[in-house]
């Protein structure tokens, strides 16, 4: 098998993981932690310990850096020639998205769940009832949590699509 098809099926299987995962997160998991209240808390601290929000940036990262070589040698080393074509722009927004979701999580989404997993784990120590601060704090921190999801999630449905229209336009 050639370099380009062991990087293409890499590329298919972490990007499939990557979506796969986001999209159960958003329609499944977020719901049920939520529903949970303060026990959810705990469920997202057993991800963090679990190691959930590295292994999402783990395989985003192989996703991209993997569909960038891809790019790379499809587009002629990115020619402009090729960039300007329908098929050039299409994988190039799907490109972009894909970085985005990526930054999202780096920047945001990881930040965020570890401290709803810090917050998690003082309340369990504690062995009491949660502060109402802390109860206070898991909610706002769940709602950035949400909105930064529905984001991942449009932004990672304009990459699968692009990705999918790519190879046929």
């Amino acid at each position: 098998m050639s370099v380009y098809l062991a990087v293409r099926v890499l590329h298919v299987l972490m990007g499939a993981f990557w979506a796969g995962a986001i999209f159960f997160s958003m329609l499944f998991l977020d719901p049920a932690i939520r529903e949970a209240g303060p026990e959810g808390g705990k469920v997202m601290g057993i991800l963090q310990r679990r190691g959930w929000m590295t292994a999402m940036m783990t395989v985003g990262s192989i996703t991209i850096v993997s569909g960038f070589y891809l790019f790379w040698i499809v587009s002629g080393h990115f020619a402009p020639v090729y960039m300007g074509t329908p098929r050039g722009i299409v994988l190039s927004v799907g490109m972009l998205a894909g970085i985005l979701i990526l930054a999202v999580g780096v920047m945001f989404s990881r930040p965020t769940a570890m401290r709803v997993g810090e917050i998690a784990g003082r309340i369990a120590g504690a062995g009491g009832p949660p502060s109402p601060e802390d109860v206070a704090e898991l909610a706002r921190l769940r709602s950035r949590l949400t909105f930064l999801l529905r984001v991942v999630n449009v932004l990672m449905l304009v990459a699968v699509v692009t990705m999918a229209l790519g190879s046929h336009i």
